[in-house]
């Protein structure tokens, strides 16, 4: 099929990032004054349709009604020698709704209300709700279980979140996951309605970061990300799903890398990201500049699927947690696929984004591999067992520039107890050493971390004294989240934020307004986000990376 697009505009442009495997003859659009958009001629739709070289015509655009009110005037029909953008979206994904079945959404709660607001785009024939509280929702009809009849004439989409029961309704009925219901997680996540919430978003931030273009995170099971889990909540596929180039070069990754590359950002949290300190949202831009492609393959990895460690931090656990038995032996698997497929072709590689990286097998298993030497490695860990002998196991055979980073969030021996659970003198003594290999350049940069939170904001200055003491690179302040560990209730007495997560507490307030936290050289807010200093340049080639030079000293060549 031989295409022409109607409509130079940003929509345009994202359609052409990920179908650009289309024969595209040019550009239609009797508005546009110049002769080129992107790499393309621009031609009148007059002069196209009386011309006639191509097959259809691709309407692209936020509103597209005027564009195909034209097309109607010029005779043209819809299906025949025009369609629209969207109507490609679906031939991205491996999961398809069968034509011969109508959709049904089984849920009418909050999830489902949710959900609505994401597919308002779907021709959904019924709604399903176990107690029918109400005859319609969004105007459509709602049916018990029971009164709906053959389950096999409908394609369902699961929008609670406790599905085990419905799951088990459905294949005691002979329905079959994936094929004739799906999770409104998965559906969600399916790259036809991941582009949808990109293409359409009309969003636009000052900012160049392609992180989402060159970063791989594999964490627990092997499911991965292509940024920091904190900051985007979207998985790629899973390392036992597809091959390692098939999973980077997935349609999924690709309409993640357009987010960032069409400037929405849409899949970031941006409350929590330090980058969008101080960016603001603008109207969407039609910057006629091509688009970045992604990079080869990850060549920055970021590993945590271990959390095996040897202290119990009240913010993460309740004890102390090692892996055995068959959690161990999946552990090892994830391990062995990293070690086979991914870990030598990274340039920077960062261990580990969960546990401690001296505390687990599989973690050593990696970084004593004959195939871990890259460029760089970030060391990820609490501290407590960086001695001399773990250290040398670690470095040897190894040309790499090192970086460390220790979580510590304490100043005294006191809160260290009651918040890590560890043997500070060891971790004092331990951190002298890792001063040591800074001095003598073994390590490229030091870095003491300290999450912020009520037991211990009050020793958030001298943790800053200690770090000039010990000569580190970085003393990095975040706010505490909420992973599982807490209520409610107890999480809003335990943070120094405020209900909105953004604004800090008066009592945090006054600390953050001393003169060692505002004037310090080595200093950083993190994802308090408060006087965050703002980077200068405004081109992040990749998170981890910036998040390390972003205080002037040149790391990564």
């Amino acid at each position: 099929m031989k295409y022409v697009i109607y409509g130079t505009n940003r929509v345009a442009k994202d359609f052409l990032y990920i179908f650009d495997e289309l024969s595209v003859l040019y550009f239609i659009d009797d508005n546009y004054k110049e002769n080129k958009f992107l790499t393309y001629d621009v031609k009148t739709v007059q002069d196209a349709v009386i011309n006639r070289d191509f097959d259809q015509i691709i309407v692209c655009g936020f509103n597209k009604e005027p564009q195909i009110d034209k097309l109607i005037d010029l005779g043209m029909q819809y299906k025949k020698d025009y369609v629209k953008e969207e109507d490609f979206f679906c031939s991205l994904d491996e999961i398809t709704i069968p034509k011969n079945k109508k959709i049904a959404i089984w849920g009418t709660g909050k999830v489902s209300e949710e959900f609505y607001e994401y597919t308002k785009n779907l021709n959904v024939d019924l709604y399903v709700d176990t107690y029918k509280r109400q005859e319609f929702f969004n105007g459509i009809t709602v049916k018990k279980p029971g009164d709906i009849g053959d389950y096999k004439d409908y394609f369902f989409i699961i929008a609670i979140d406790k599905d085990k029961e419905i799951i088990s309704e459905l294949t005691d009925n002979g329905l079959k996951e994936n094929i004739d219901f799906i999770s409104y997680q998965k559906w969600l996540g399916m790259p036809s309605q991941l582009l949808r919430r990109t293409i359409f978003d009309e969003s636009h931030y000052d900012l160049v970061c392609n992180t989402m273009l060159n970063h791989l995170e594999i964490f627990y099971r092997g499911n991965t990300r292509c940024c920091c889990t904190t900051f985007l909540k979207q998985n790629l596929d899973n390392i036992f799903d597809k091959s390692a180039d098939d999973l980077w070069k997935s349609n999924i990754h690709k309409v993640l890398c357009l987010s960032a590359e069409n400037k929405t950002f849409s899949f970031c949290d941006k409350r929590m990201c330090p980058l969008f300190v101080g960016i603001k949202k603008n109207n969407v831009d039609n910057n006629q500049s091509l688009y970045k492609k992604m990079s080869d393959y990850p060549k920055v990895l970021s590993i945590g699927h271990d959390s095996s460690c040897n202290l119990c931090c009240e913010t993460c656990r309740k004890s102390v947690y090692f892996a055995k038995d068959q959690e161990r032996k999946e552990i090892n698997r994830v391990t062995r696929r990293i070690i086979k497929d991914y870990l030598e072709k990274c340039d920077f590689l960062i261990l580990a984004g969960d546990g401690e990286v001296f505390a687990s097998p599989d973690y050593k298993m990696i970084y004593t591999s004959q195939k871990c030497n890259p460029k760089y490695i970030r060391l990820l860990s609490n501290g407590t067992l960086l001695n001399e002998e773990n250290w040398s196991l670690f470095k040897q055979d190894k040309n790499s520039k090192i970086m460390l980073t220790v979580s510590i969030d304490a100043a005294t021996k006191e809160t260290y107890s009651k918040i890590r659970k560890g043997n500070f003198e060891q971790l004092k003594k331990n951190l002298t050493f890792a001063s040591g290999l800074r001095k003598a350049g073994e390590l490229r940069y030091f870095r003491i971390n300290f999450v912020v939170q009520r037991e211990n904001y009050r020793e958030m200055i001298p943790f800053v004294k200690w770090g000039e003491e010990l000569g580190v690179d970085e003393v990095f302040f975040t706010k505490i989240l909420n992973w599982g560990t807490y209520s409610t209730q107890e999480f809003e007495q335990i943070s120094m934020m405020e209900k909105d997560g953004v604004t800090p507490k008066k009592e945090l307030k006054e600390v953050l307004e001393s003169d060692i936290i505002k004037n310090s050289n080595i200093v950083d807010l993190g994802t308090i986000q408060y006087s965050h200093k703002k980077d200068k340049k405004g081109i992040v080639e990749n998170y981890y990376m910036w998040e390390l030079e972003k205080r002037g000293g040149i790391i990564f060549e």
